[in-house]
């Protein structure tokens, strides 16, 4: 086995783990009629051996493969890792033996996809992985086939919306790679306005998967409907995913190499492409939306994906301030993300399984009843607000300290005054939870779902207190091929 072939298997060894997995799943379900305690043991070790292969990626040499087609830097690794985790985590605490290992495979077809989206370097191979990872959750979701399809829909058209986007961007420049784009706008004249309009348009696309306002408002409905698993696969999984994505897209195609005046606080980009407004205005719409909308919601699975789409928003602020330690920013950021939005929704799954309560007004009082459960909920949407003392405050002060983001004033203002308003709906809520009489009983927390909602509560402190390891992490995986 020559070199290039050995690079290529170790770094598609989380795919490759995962395919199998799929394969396996797929000759489970064709011989065995009892196949829900196998095909679970079986996506569970292919869910942590992906993991556990992303994580052995750690320190291996920065590479293009496949002709340039794919990039496996510290970038696309910090990635992996994150969703990775997020992946072990959801298939531990959300799935059971009840699953079917159809329901299995869609997943593991859609995490594929989500790993091949954040290392590609090829406007066309990105459009494909974004396919792989969103398509096989509509067939998921079969028990809610109206909103499913009219969700799909949307997508549709904002699928076709980017690729018309990609194809402006292939015609200005004549390739699909990221770093040849660059090259080309670099060096080469170009007509301004269709570079503009192909950046808006694939932003445009990337922005509805990874629910960023105003252009995706639609998935709250839908999300109400979800069962808790499938709801971290679309709003979590997918939303870290896309955001990677969209960093790279605008770090690598519109950073100008024709100059050498870049630095760890700031990155040269091209001229007359203002894609920080862009961003900023998605930013703000996104923050804005989801801390207001929520003051009016009584459905706790909506109210999570409005949070999420919250949380979204503020990680652009990392990717709108174009520096490295914007991007490392970022990185941290998502991954305080990924444990509050974690522990917000299995905080949900065990309140709807433990109460059979879905909305607000049902959670009168419970938290005498079980008082772990619902400070752990009240810490984590405290966390997420940006509160003091926990790993969100450390994330929100990092972006909002950020270089290079003094003129946007207004995006750092709004998600300060954001935070306050929901700051004072956690308040509201915890009202609720803790003060009134409630005549149920408080249910036994399995063992499972007890150790993560602690292993998460203990990461928010740990970041909370000490930031520094999980930011010097985030410094080193802020490098990007070409940058």
């Amino acid at each position: 086995m020559n070199q290039e072939t050995f690079n290529i298997l170790f770094n598609f060894l989380p795919e490759i783990t995962l395919a199998l997995t799929v394969l396996i799943l797929n000759v489970i379900a064709s011989s065995d009629k009892n196949e829900s305690p196998l095909a679970y043991s079986v996506f569970i070790t292919g869910v942590i051996l992906s993991a556990l292969f992303s994580y052995a990626q750690a320190y291996y040499a920065p590479q293009q493969l496949l002709g340039g087609v794919f990039s496996a830097d510290h970038y696309s690794y910090a990635a992996r890792v994150i969703l990775g985790s997020v992946m072990a985590i959801s298939a531990l605490a959300f799935f059971d033996k009840r699953s079917q290992s159809l329901e299995f495979s869609l997943i593991l077809v859609s995490f594929i996809g989500a790993l091949l989206a954040v290392s590609t370097s090829n406007i066309f191979m990105l459009f494909v992985s974004l396919q792989v990872m969103v398509i096989p959750l509509y067939l998921l979701v079969y028990y809610e086939l109206k909103p499913a399809i009219r969700y799909f829909i949307f997508n549709s058209m904002f699928m076709a919306v980017m690729l018309y986007g990609i194809t402006l961007l292939y015609g200005l420049t004549g390739s699909g790679e990221y770093l040849l784009i660059s090259k080309y706008l670099s060096f080469n004249p170009f007509n301004t306005m269709i570079l503009i309009l192909s950046v808006v348009l694939i932003t445009s696309g990337l922005s509805f998967i990874s629910l960023l306002a105003p252009f995706n408002l639609s998935f709250p409905v839908i999300g109400s409907k979800l069962k808790t698993a499938h709801l971290v696969q679309f709003a979590l999984v997918n939303v870290i995913a896309v955001l990677f994505v969209l960093g790279r897209f605008i770090y690598s195609t519109l950073h100008d190499q024709n100059t050498f005046l870049s630095s760890a606080e700031q990155i040269s980009f091209m001229s007359g492409v203002n894609w920080k407004l862009l961003l900023a205005v998605i930013s703000v719409c996104s923050i804005l939306a989801g801390n207001l909308v929520i003051l009016w919601q009584y459905d706790l699975k909506k109210i999570a994906a409005y949070i999420i789409i919250s949380q979204s928003g503020y990680l652009l602020i990392g990717i709108i301030s174009g520096s490295m330690a914007g991007l490392a920013a970022f990185i941290s950021g998502a991954v305080v993300f990924a444990i509050n939005s974690l522990g917000i929704l299995l905080c949900i799954n065990l309140i709807t399984k433990s109460y059979s309560v879905t909305e607000t007004a049902g959670l009168k009082a419970l938290g005498k009843n079980n008082k772990l459960l619902f400070l752990s909920f009240i810490f984590f949407l405290t966390s997420s607000a940006g509160f003091p003392l926990t790993a969100g405050f450390n994330s929100k002060l990092m972006m909002y300290s950020l270089p290079n983001l003094e003129s946007y004033f207004w995006l750092l203002a709004s998600g300060i005054i954001s935070s306050i308003i929901f700051l004072f709906f956690i308040f509201r809520l915890s009202v609720v939870i803790f003060t009134g009489k409630n005549p149920l009983n408080s249910p036994k927390i399995g063992t499972l779902p007890l150790i993560f909602l602690l292993f998460l509560l203990f990461s928010t402190i740990l970041f909370g207190i000490f930031v520094s390891p999980l930011l010097n992490w985030a410094n080193y995986c802020s490098n990007l091929s070409g940058i």
